[in-house]
């Protein structure tokens, strides 16, 4: 007998979870009146609302690396403004994956998603146009996203959701140490090296 070993990456996973709930929204489509939102719409479009922001605030981020790769005006981490607007661009588009995964379960759970255009980036008191904000913004961001979806994935009613946003949880976790590393100078990466890690996961 043979085995054969599955390897499930973070996009097939998110895939197969968004086909899995528009399935179910097809699925219970007839001559019924359609049922009313159920009870994982409002905590799930929670989670997509800081999606949202998280998109919003790495655009933002990038714009002041990108600053600070043009114009070091003394930064004192603008040598690695460029290593780290690879991770967030790579991030930001993680969050765009999650948004949309989370969209799909929104309408098969017969409800429907917040639009991203009510959703703006505030800058945080005292933040500057240096890299260190920008990486400690991110750093917090993501670890409040790791707690949030490790909070709302055990209050959920059905099993596609909290599959769903279990993995996603997953994601920020990661993001959020890859970020706290960079912050706290644990480890020096190479952004081609990081990034070529980050897209074999995909």
């Amino acid at each position: 007998m043979s085995s054969t070993n599955i390897h499930l990456s973070r996009r097939t996973i998110l895939h197969g979870a968004a086909v899995t709930s528009a399935s179910a929204m097809l699925a219970g489509c007839g001559d019924d009146p359609a049922p009313g939102p159920s009870a994982d719409v409002e905590p799930l479009n929670t989670l997509l609302r800081a999606e949202f922001g998280a998109i919003v605030a790495y655009e933002a981020g990038a714009m002041v690396l990108t600053d600070r790769i043009n114009t070091p005006m003394g930064d004192p981490l603008a040598g690695f403004a460029q290593t780290l607007l690879g991770v967030a661009s790579k991030w930001k588009a993680h969050h765009q994956a999650h948004a949309a995964a989370l969209q799909a379960a929104i309408r098969a759970n017969n409800g429907t998603p917040i639009a991203a255009s009510t959703v703006t980036f505030t800058a945080p008191a005292g933040f500057t146009q240096t890299v260190r904000s920008v990486l400690v913004l991110a750093c917090n961001a993501e670890k409040h996203a790791a707690v949030a979806y490790n909070d709302t994935v055990q209050n959920l009613a059905t099993t596609d959701s909290r599959f769903l946003v279990g993995n996603i949880g997953g994601d920020e976790a990661m993001h959020f140490v890859v970020l706290y590393s960079l912050l706290k100078q644990v480890a020096t990466v190479n952004v081609a090296t990081l990034i070529g890690r980050m897209d074999a996961l995909d």
